[in-house]
């Protein structure tokens, strides 16, 4: 009777504590159509929880999970985000109107996280009149715009992209103890440099919640671009199937210039001419290029080697953007390029235009 009686009372303790898990997101205001009926986590692919629409608003009944961000959307493909919020297992009240939502509602962390978006917001708002200013030039001049016209563009861009920067790294630093960093430590990219990401994590609470992992991994692939850095291994396949090494180019006693392009960058294939110009001049001083193929696709991958005139060697492992290589050096963009000095380690990252046949002059004119 007293072992029942204690089985009772554990499972009406667990089935307490099993309620104390979940929490609700509200959404209310305009809703529109399609309602906002999805919640999917912001850096992963999972969703979170479905909406419940009724009586004029949707509500998500949400379990604790660990604390990240996430967005209210309407579409399942989440290509109509209406709200980001912060999952941090306190409710939250979202505000529809004129089609934005914002949580007007939540805990601390989540009215942080508004305002902040809106400083960011107030930052930003110099760059359109900036492209306002400049689409009227190009109304005007076409491709001619007077240089000392683009250059002003160009100083005013650097300018206001600065100021974001420094507003975001701010805001960062005044959230130590909740969620706002993950949000513009994920979606602010490269732009705050790996010393000032370094250590802001060193003392972060959330610094390994599953939201940062890439965040640490950018940093280590950022660390293999800096001057100075040895080469990291890459493993792909040449246009014959052979299994290759980056290695076996780099650190062999020549200047190795590493290439990411793939057949369907147009960036890429424009730059090409100039690359090709610079391996003519200097392949026989001790100069070589390898090139790491971000393509998916090896009949259009071979098709744009021929097609391109391309000649040096290159490399792929056929996995696009999931490509090994784009982790190991951080390459979010292409193209991109590495120079490597004869003994392996990287002299210069980023080398296109003019840059490029400069930096290999100063090590190759001699």
């Amino acid at each position: 009777m007293k072992r029942n009686f204690l089985m009772t009372l554990l499972a009406a303790i667990c089935l307490a504590a099993c309620a104390e898990t979940k929490y609700e997101i509200k959404v209310v205001g305009d809703l529109g159509d399609p309602k906002p009926t999805f919640l999917h986590n912001m850096f992963g692919r999972e969703s979170i929880a479905e909406g419940q629409v009724a009586d004029g608003f949707v509500t998500f009944n949400v379990d604790t999970v660990e604390p990240t961000i996430a967005v209210i959307g309407r579409s399942a493909d989440r290509r109509q985000p209406v709200c980001t919020v912060i999952i941090d297992g306190e409710p939250i009240e979202v505000t529809i109107t004129d089609g934005k939502g914002e949580v007007t509602k939540g805990s601390e962390s989540n009215m942080r996280l508004v305002e902040a978006m809106e400083r960011v917001n107030m930052a930003s708002s110099p760059m359109e009149q900036l492209m306002k200013d400049y689409s009227e030039a190009r109304e005007k001049y076409g491709e001619d715009i007077p240089k000392e016209m683009m250059d002003g563009f160009d100083k005013r861009y650097d300018e206001i992209s600065a100021e974001i920067t420094a507003t975001q790294k701010q805001i960062i630093q005044e959230n130590k103890n909740n969620l706002v960093p993950v949000y513009f430590l994920r979606t602010g990219g490269d732009s705050f440099g790996v010393e000032f990401i370094e250590s802001f994590l060193k003392d972060y609470k959330y610094k390994d919640i599953k939201a940062l992992e890439p965040v640490v991994a950018s940093i280590s692939g950022e660390k293999n671009k800096q001057p100075g850095a040895p080469v990291v291994d890459f493993v792909g396949k040449d246009l014959n199937d052979k299994e290759c090494h980056l290695t076996d180019y780099v650190g062999k006693g020549k200047y190795v210039l590493v290439d990411f392009w793939a057949s369907w960058c147009g960036p890429c294939k424009a730059e090409m001419p100039n690359v090709k110009a610079n391996y003519e001049k200097y392949k026989d001083k001790g100069f070589e290029i390898v090139g790491i193929s971000f393509d998916n696709d090896k009949a259009a991958w071979e098709k744009s080697v021929k097609d391109l005139g391309i000649t040096w060697p290159q490399i792929s492992d056929l996995k696009g953007w999931q490509c090994a290589a784009s982790d190991l050096y951080n390459i979010k963009a292409i193209p991109a390029t590495l120079l490597f000095g004869p003994d392996g380690k990287v002299i210069k990252a980023n080398l296109r235009g003019e840059e490029l046949g400069k930096t290999l002059a100063e090590y190759l004119d001699k």
